[in-house]
């Protein structure tokens, strides 16, 4: 009789022994391609299995560099696809959707229940956005596996972590996505964005006229988007240099929990 394939049998086999590589053998236990599938789905989003590859490769990645650096604390991968990687699911949800970052052909759909994202061409390729302190990658990189509009940079200063990214969007494919080794400010020099993400990057406060003179305004399509845990007023912050408003608020759950993305615009 024919022994039936599990299809939960890990995509990864480490081989050689050490304390490291069963380290990290435990910290990718049961991670496969349908079982990061089945998860989505559980959640609502039916991915397509090329990107359901980019994701179960990314967070085979993760946590491998992460015995040696912390990147993401002593999470399970469960727990980063759940907590931080569905955020970035979100927000390729909201980034499709919207009437100017979207693709000019459709790149999204609604089958029942589940959100699905199709494979479109970079319509926009004089978009420009920045993810400001990109860390190990969130919401960056599982961004980009679902959303490929303009060009995406990912400014982070810190060298490994740079290292990290680097290898991460030539092991995944990704493109248009670069990396950048450099403090915000130096990078932001003599360029303008359409498009700024933060999460946690720094406080909204300071964030605001810290980013003010690079951003487009309004008129000219220039957009900040915050991932907060609170909604955020934008007004609060106007000053006699710059005015803001916030365009639009995204609310959704995670583990009960209420997320927001925050859509702020320069209006002066």
């Amino acid at each position: 009789m024919n022994q039936k394939s599990n299809k939960y049998k890990p995509l990864y086999t480490i081989r050689k022994s050490s304390n490291k590589t069963k380290q990290i053998q435990i910290a990718t236990q049961k991670l496969s391609q349908q079982s990061v599938y089945d998860i989505c789905l559980q959640y609502g989003f039916a991915l397509q299995m090329p990107q359901v590859n980019a994701l179960t490769e990314y967070l085979f990645l993760l946590q491998k560099w992460n015995q040696s650096m912390n990147l993401v604390g002593k999470n399970t991968w469960q727990d980063i696809l759940k907590d931080l990687i569905f955020d970035s699911l979100h927000l390729a949800k909201y980034l499709n959707e919207h009437t100017f970052f979207g693709s000019d052909f459709l790149s999204y759909g609604i089958t029942e229940k589940f959100h699905t994202f199709q494979f479109t061409e970079n319509t926009k390729q004089n978009l420009e956005i920045w993810d400001l302190g990109a860390g190990a990658g969130l919401p960056g990189i599982p961004l980009r596996i679902l959303w490929t509009q303009g060009n995406y940079s990912l400014i982070e200063a810190r060298e490994k972590r740079t290292l990290f990214l680097n290898m991460v969007t030539m092991k995944l494919g990704l493109q248009n996505t670069y990396v950048f080794r450099e403090r915000a400010e130096n990078f932001m020099k003599n360029k303008m964005a359409h498009l700024i993400i933060s999460r946690a990057f720094m406080p909204y406060e300071k964030m605001l006229p810290f980013v003010a003179p690079y951003i487009e305004t309004q008129e000219n399509n220039g957009s900040i988007i915050f991932l907060t845990l609170e909604k955020i007023d934008a007004k609060k912050y106007n000053n006699e240099q710059y005015q803001w408003e916030t365009a639009n608020i995204y609310e959704y759950k995670i583990q009960s929990t209420k997320r927001f993305f925050c859509e702020i615009k320069k209006i002066s």
